[in-house]
């Protein structure tokens, strides 16, 4: 069990990870999940056995018949399961255009995890960078930890479909743009949407492709 090294002297860990770093519109989402200690071993197992893995290598089909599994069907921002709890976060366009992308994951992944931070907790932050917090002493980076934490996993699937959800959503509101398919990412087809309609409110002013068709 990958978790095991981190929790010497610790009753609670959480795991947490991003998902909408690359796309033109929409928010970054950030997941956090929590488990005791004294769970982690089952909860591990039984996530293994249902697949659980780096969304990025999952199917939406997969992913959301794993949260069915869970009972997690239809999620809210924060929940509690038997074994575990999460929360969700959504960093909007406007603060990524304030703050650019990476500083924006970064706070979205710690506001999840501030959501459900006890007072003895370890937090594992997928990729190179740990966030900064006065709250908790205990973070670690784990790079390409969403393929080596199953928890980290779970945090990027929640995430993931939270987020794809999101964006349908946002299509019915914007329908030229492809964002039920796209998910805000730069597909050819949404590029050409930007060039014929311009951008929405939910387009990231300061990215590639988009601050072109920005007008002041």
């Amino acid at each position: 069990m990958f978790e095991k090294e981190f929790i010497k002297d610790h009753q609670y860990i959480i795991a947490t990870d991003e998902v909408g770093r690359g796309p033109l519109a929409g928010p970054v989402v950030t997941c956090a999940v929590g488990v005791r200690v004294d769970n982690l071993a089952v909860l591990a197992s039984i996530l293994k056995e249902y697949g659980v893995t780096d969304s990025k290598k999952l199917s939406l089909k997969k992913m959301e018949r794993i949260l069915e599994e869970l009972n997690l069907s239809t999620f809210k921002k924060q929940n509690f399961h038997d074994l575990f709890e999460y929360s969700v976060e959504k960093i909007t366009p406007k603060k990524i255009d304030e703050v650019n992308i990476f500083q924006a994951s970064l706070l979205g992944m710690k506001k999840s995890c501030h959501n459900i931070l006890k007072q003895d907790s370890v937090v594992l932050v997928d990729g190179k960078f740990p966030f900064k917090s006065t709250k908790v002493k205990d973070v670690h980076a784990v790079i390409k930890g969403d393929s080596k934490s199953v928890l980290i996993g779970l945090a990027s699937i929640i995430a993931k479909v939270f987020r794809d959800r999101l964006m349908i959503k946002e299509a019915r509101k914007f329908p030229y743009y492809g964002f039920e398919k796209n998910a805000g990412y730069p597909t050819a087809a949404h590029r050409k949407a930007i060039e014929e309609y311009g951008i929405t409110p939910i387009h990231r002013k300061t990215f590639k492709g988009v601050k072109e068709f920005v007008q002041e």
